[in-house]
């Protein structure tokens, strides 16, 4: 468990929650930027139960961030010898994280709009309109998202942008 006093606990602080926001701004749970940089910070692995205690949520929250975070390679979980806690430690390849976790994750909900997206242009078909202007409206906008989302999934897996990350 860290204990940590004065500027050094502000400082730490300041930057989970920045990484909560920063999370929440892509999309994601802030929960897991919060965690993710309070275990970056942290200059030993943790346990569940020392996370909980210094961060001050639940368990079963911390522990679906981990299985989360750890699905995407930003954290990896380890062993100390004697003890049958798993601990948890923050990965400093952020590119990876970005690679592994973040962008697949945006993938997935650019993947979900085109879905919706492609099922509000099947109701506004099939279904008889009630007022032709608003459905054409309606197909306009759907069609100006649909563009703007093919191309943000088109940079954000551009080679050559997923290089310089």
């Amino acid at each position: 468990m860290l204990k940590i006093m004065g500027s050094v606990y502000k400082a730490r602080r300041e930057m989970m929650e920045a990484a909560g926001r920063t999370a929440h701004s892509f999309g994601v749970n802030p929960l897991l930027g919060n965690l993710y940089m309070h275990l970056y910070l942290s200059p030993e692995a943790q346990s569940l139960d020392e996370i909980v205690e210094d961060m001050g949520v639940s368990k079963a929250s911390v522990s679906i961030a981990c299985r989360q975070l750890a699905q995407w390679g930003a954290i990896k979980r380890v062993w100390k010898q004697g003890d049958r806690k798993d601990y948890y430690q923050a990965v400093s390849d952020l590119r990876g994280i970005i690679e592994n976790g973040l962008l697949t994750e945006i993938n997935r909900k650019l993947d979900s709009a085109s879905l919706q997206i492609e099922e509000c242009r099947r109701i506004l078909k099939e279904e008889a309109p009630g007022d032709p202007e608003t459905s054409e409206f309606i197909e306009e906008r759907l069609n100006e998202a649909d563009k703007y989302r093919t191309k943000v999934s088109s940079i954000l897996n551009n080679p050559i942008v997923r290089k310089m990350l």
